[in-house]
């Protein structure tokens, strides 16, 4: 929004609280951010006019793939993965800003969307398993459990090598992404 807009921002800010690096790419970062309110409210209509975003009505998340990065919006954060460097950061953080802004200045023209309108990449999945193929599973290979998590067939918690200690970060994000697409996930874990 320019300052020629009439109605104030419902967004002003959106300050990053975190960078760290990317699991799913080491030469990228992952950032978390808080908003200056909760924007939940709006989910409902960024999910009808947002191509392949993941919303999760009950979970209170939508999750947006962007140019290959993944941005998942929570009530009151945001948290991304597989961002270039804290130039690009701040570059997705205005373009957030300026969505939900027009897309809470138009809203009384969009039909909000409840529904879960996609599923989870299998490639998004992958990356965030341990890789060894270990076969632990039941599959031949990660990706093929990976292309089983996705499509809702077996519960990520069929990988064990998942549960290990060095893959706590690992399974951290995992299974916030998983969560965030609606996906079930144990009440241990949630």
């Amino acid at each position: 929004m320019t300052g020629t807009d009439s109605a104030p921002p419902f967004v002003k800010l959106l300050t990053i609280i975190k960078v760290i690096p990317c699991l799913a790419d080491p030469n990228k970062i992952r950032f978390s951010a808080e908003f200056d309110r909760d924007v939940s409210e709006i989910f409902p209509y960024l999910n009808t006019v947002l191509q392949g975003a993941i919303y999760n009505h009950s979970g209170r998340t939508l999750t947006i793939r962007k140019e290959g990065r993944l941005i998942t919006l929570y009530p009151a954060t945001v948290s991304a993965a597989k961002i270039d460097d804290v130039h690009d950061a701040h570059e997705v953080i205005s373009w957030l800003i300026k969505l939900i802004n027009e897309c809470h200045l138009k809203r009384a023209t969009i039909k909000p969307s409840f529904e879960r309108r996609d599923c989870l990449q299998v490639i998004d999945i992958v990356r965030l398993l341990p890789g060894t193929n270990c076969k632990k599973c039941d599959q031949p290979t990660c990706l093929a459990f990976a292309a089983l998590i996705a499509a809702e067939k077996v519960s990520v918690m069929g990988c064990g090598e998942i549960l290990l200690a060095e893959n706590q970060e690992k399974r951290k994000e995992l299974f916030a992404l998983l969560r965030a697409g609606g996906y079930s996930i144990p009440e241990a874990f949630g």
